[in-house]
This record gives structure tokens, sequence and C-alpha cells, in this order.
């Protein structure tokens, strides 16, 4: 009677401790930027105000991720910030890979830039869907 209990024990061990590869949980890391240049140039008398910038963000996952890319920038007095979703570039990127979100505008219209010169805070990119 021992024997059969001992027996049903280590069955119901080898059983509960038995590990199921196949649903392995898959981590997705976060996507990461470098900006490679960032300008404003403020208006004056001959110069229209212009901003232009590039940033490359990179996935390292090895699946395909889909989401939006957030700029997040300030104007130089330190008045607002603030943060937006810029054109729909770069809202899929590839296993592995990066992609490169450029910007630019140029106006002679000074009430649609501040007074103050536009300055880069950060970038990021909210994942959505990974594949």
């Amino acid at each position: 009677m021992i024997k059969k209990i001992f027996l049903f024990l280590l069955v119901f061990v080898a059983i509960a401790c038995s590990n199921n590869d196949s649903e392995e949980l898959i981590e997705t890391a976060p996507v990461t930027y470098v900006l490679l240049n960032f300008t404003f140039i403020q208006q004056t008398n001959t110069n229209e105000d212009s901003i232009s910038y590039d940033i490359e963000f990179f996935n390292l996952n090895p699946f395909e991720v889909s989401g939006s890319p957030k700029v997040t920038l300030t104007d130089g007095g330190g008045g607002a910030t603030f943060t937006f979703t810029p054109n729909g570039q770069c809202q899929m990127i590839s296993a592995n890979s990066s992609c490169v979100l450029s910007y630019s505008a140029v106006d002679d219209n000074p009430n649609l830039f501040p007074v103050e010169p536009i300055e880069f805070v950060s970038a990021d990119y909210i994942i959505e869907n990974s594949n």
C-alpha cells in the first residue's frame, strides 16, 4: 500500500513539474531612438521660421511592431511642452530593423511659431501591436 501511495505521489510530482515550451511568453522590447538631427531657425527680417528633424527608431524585437511615434518639444523659454504624433511615417517597423521619421516645415507667419526657440525634448514609440 505504501508503495502505491509513493508511486502516486511520484507520478503527481512529475506531471506537475512538466514544462510546456509551446506556451513560452515572448517579451516585447521597447523601441528605442536616436535623434539624427534637429534644427529650428527662428524668423527674422530675412528668414522664415523653419523646423526640421530626423529621428531613427529601432525595433530590436524578432517580430514586426506597429504603433505611433511620439515627439516631445518645448519652447526654449521654459514655457509650453507639447507632445504630438507626427505624420504617418514609421507606423510599422519590421523585425530587427529601423525606420527614420523625418519632418520639415517652413512658414513666414509669426503666429504659427512661438517667440522662443523650439527645442527637442524626447521621442517615444508607443507599441500598439506586435506580431
